[in-house]
């Protein structure tokens, strides 16, 4: 009887050193694919929580591709402000809106990372702007001799269409000899209120507005007051609202008291306009 309790208790004992190697295996292999990730992505950083690295999706150039990697590859992209995205098998071009998908996130995770993403777009100007059709993301084209060109356009939109690089609006080519030119003759305004910063003083009355808004009746370009959300156009004298952009007059029927210093409507986007 000793004896067969004896045989019983080895073969635990084998069994669980089996088991135990098989584990051991596993988070090995575990850990080198994670390496080897890491190794053309770059460390995981704390900006998204990741699904776990056993979650695989196909990717839109059809590579089976790990959760891990996907958030590995965005993170170094957005700490650089890079808005290149890539696949990382292959390194086919990805736009933002293929990423969004692939990564699976909750609403409050895509309005984080969107958030990161117009920001980029605010500050580099001169190298990313959306389009002005369908908003996909673009680097700024260069031309044959290194520089950057003027206009560009948007290979997701399903008709092409050209705009101006600093105003989105319309390009014109009038002949094939001419490299065209922007249609809007207030290029230069919308290009100042598109490229501008925006105001940080946490005691102003506008604050996160554009350091610029132009006169909604003559396009003048105008600066906010420090402690009032109402200018006038030096040009011809429109009293306008600098969050809302709605006249003093319409502005204030949603208001009590008279000079509240807030404004119940949501503040306006930057501004964009041809003429």
């Amino acid at each position: 009887m000793d004896k067969i309790s004896t045989v019983f208790k080895k073969t635990q004992n084998v069994l669980r050193e089996k088991l135990r190697n098989k584990r051991v295996g596993h988070r090995r292999d575990h850990i080198t694919d994670t390496q080897q990730v890491e190794e053309k992505t770059g460390p995981t950083s704390d900006c998204l929580a990741q699904n776990g690295p056993g979650v695989h999706s196909q990717s839109p150039c059809g590579h089976i591709v790990t959760s891990s990697s996907l958030f590995n590859m965005v993170n170094q992209c957005l700490k650089k402000k890079n808005l290149d995205f890539s696949c990382p098998v292959c390194e086919e071009e990805w736009s933002w809106s293929q990423i969004r998908g692939q990564l699976q996130l909750s609403y409050a995770q895509t309005v984080i990372l969107d958030t990161q993403v117009n920001r980029i777009i605010q500050d580099l100007p001169d190298v990313y702007k959306k389009c002005p059709v369908c908003l996909s993301i673009l680097r700024r084209p260069m031309d044959s001799a290194g520089r950057p060109c003027p206009y560009s356009s948007c290979v997701h939109c399903p008709h092409t269409h050209h705009f101006c690089w600093s105003c989105l609006a319309p390009w014109f080519f009038p002949n094939a000899a001419s490299s065209g030119q922007c249609s809007n003759q207030y290029c230069h305004v919308v290009a100042t209120l598109l490229a501008c910063e925006t105001v940080t003083d946490a005691g102003s009355s506008v604050l996160g507005c554009p350091v610029f808004r132009a006169c909604p009746q003559c396009y003048t370009l105008i600066t906010p007051q420090p402690d009032c959300k109402f200018v006038v156009c030096p040009e011809c004298f429109h009293r306008f609202c600098y969050i809302c952009l709605d006249s003093e007059t319409e502005c204030v029927k949603r208001e009590d008291p008279y000079q509240s210093p807030a404004c119940k409507k949501p503040r306006a986007e930057r501004q964009k306009f041809i003429t």
